[in-house]
């Protein structure tokens, strides 16, 4: 016996992706691409592992992308054979949920296993219900929506239920789950294990999980094809995904009776950059990085591609003053460099810490001077005259405290400036210092270092 079936999971149909009208329409595009997909290959039935829906309480719309995708399979004779998933299970009042609601107009073939005592009963699908259904003579199919802690004790019932169900005609079975295996995802926990999984192995040929947005398959018998869509920023950095193509051959005698082959659908492009501030003593240095950066990543992009989702974080400790990071001048590069449909832009920086040593016998102008002079230590711009610009600014401080007219104040502060000026330019290893000493000016008005 020879046949060809589509396994698919986690379409999310509906999801409203960074509140982007563009996004939603991602979601339906992935899960149309599919439906085309499984047409074109002339499947004999397709394979929906749960999570259709991104959420219970969907609208007109997402509703008529999910009628609109699978009238096309029904058209083509096709079955669409399904679980849920977590995202789309019924509220505990409601009668029926949407993937019931799919099924009644006979879109889905929805497996709902019942249990009695913790026991699986093993029952046709007729009448819209039961845990198992035949697409094609030889091929059959059982399924287990999502069960949430309960999976390991319903997978136990049910291999013990296989083991003693007749499988006369039977050449080649299918199990399929909205679940995940434990370790695919480092900070995700709730999975079975391998060894869990492993109870349904002499009675299942194929094991079709989803769930896990991220693609694995584990020894040619489970497989999970992960999101057609990305559902998250993290998973940009995951394996191409979307889809296995399952070719089944029962008159194999080696290896398993199938060959999959993980297919990726078009998807809209997510990129994440990370830059670390550490090595970069300026502002100008840090934005000049971070153009070489962007420009090399603009030329990796496919001509004619979607917009990308670009999301740029900003690490480690910077070398300068927080108030110098221009945060909209680097949001501004991006959009003009990459032409991105969403910036995700994350500062994590910090600044070096600071701790003062407390010193008996000093007094209050030492200790600020010092405290002063540590502060600006820390910012390269200001490094190599720290301790000037300290002193500079507690004498300030004091002509302020004893009254002094504000235009005396302004004319010695332009004198000491100048001699800070002459300073640096009379010391070659030293830097250019700033010409005005507020916060405000370090980050429009100082000359960076050559």
């Amino acid at each position: 016996m020879q046949t060809r079936f589509l396994h698919f999971a986690d379409c999310h149909l509906g999801y409203w992706q960074y509140n982007s009208r563009d996004r939603y329409n991602d979601f339906a595009r992935a899960f149309f691409s599919i439906i085309d997909t499984a047409v074109a290959e002339e499947v004999d039935f397709v394979i929906l592992a749960g999570d259709l829906f991104q959420k219970r309480a969907i609208d007109a719309l997402t509703l008529n992308q999910a009628m609109r995708g699978l009238e096309r399979l029904a058209a083509a004779n096709i079955p669409c054979i399904a679980v849920e998933g977590n995202h789309e299970r019924a509220y505990f009042q409601e009668h029926i949920g949407w993937m019931e609601f799919l099924a009644l107009r006979e879109l889905l073939i929805l497996l709902t296993p019942e249990f009695s005592e913790g026991a699986v009963r093993l029952k046709p699908y007729t009448s819209r219900h039961g845990a198992y259904f035949d697409p094609v003579p030889g091929v059959r199919v059982y399924g287990l929506g999502y069960c949430g802690a309960s999976t390991a004790r319903a997978v136990e019932s049910y291999a013990e239920a296989l083991a003693a169900a007749p499988s006369d005609g039977v050449e080649y079975t299918i199990f399929v789950a909205h679940a995940g295996v434990e370790g695919v995802l480092a900070n995700q926990a709730g999975g079975l294990s391998v060894r869990q999984w492993s109870v349904l192995r002499p009675h299942v040929d194929y094991l079709a999980l989803g769930h896990i947005h991220k693609p694995f398959d584990f020894d040619d018998w489970i497989y999970n094809p992960g999101s057609p869509e990305t559902c998250s920023v993290a998973e940009a950095a995951w394996p191409e995904r979307g889809y296995y193509l399952v070719d089944v051959n029962t008159k194999q005698t080696e290896g398993p009776k199938h060959q999959a082959r993980l297919c990726a659908n078009p998807r809209r492009p997510f990129l994440r950059l990370t830059v670390k501030a550490d090595l970069h003593t300026t502002p100008e240095a840090l934005m000049d990085h971070c153009q070489e950066l962007l420009a090399r990543k603009a030329r990796d992009l496919t001509p004619g591609s979607p917009q990308p989702v670009v999301e740029f974080l900003l690490t480690g400790v910077l070398p300068f003053d927080h108030a110098a990071l221009d945060l909209a001048r680097l949001e501004s590069m991006v959009h003009e460099t990459l032409s991105p449909l969403k910036v995700l832009l994350r500062n994590t920086t910090r600044g070096a810490e600071y701790g003062v040593a407390p010193t008996e016998g000093l007094g209050r102008a030492e200790l600020e001077r010092q405290v002063l002079a540590g502060l600006l230590n820390r910012d390269a711009r200001f490094q190599p005259q720290s301790e000037a610009w300290a002193g500079l600014a507690v004498s300030l401080k004091q002509l302020a405290l004893d009254g002094v007219d504000p235009d005396v104040l302004l004319d010695e502060l332009e004198h000491r400036v100048r001699l800070l000026d002459t300073m640096a330019a009379e010391s070659p290893a030293a830097e250019p210092s700033p010409k005005d000493p507020s916060p405000e000016g370090q980050a429009a008005d100082t000359p960076d270092p050559a």
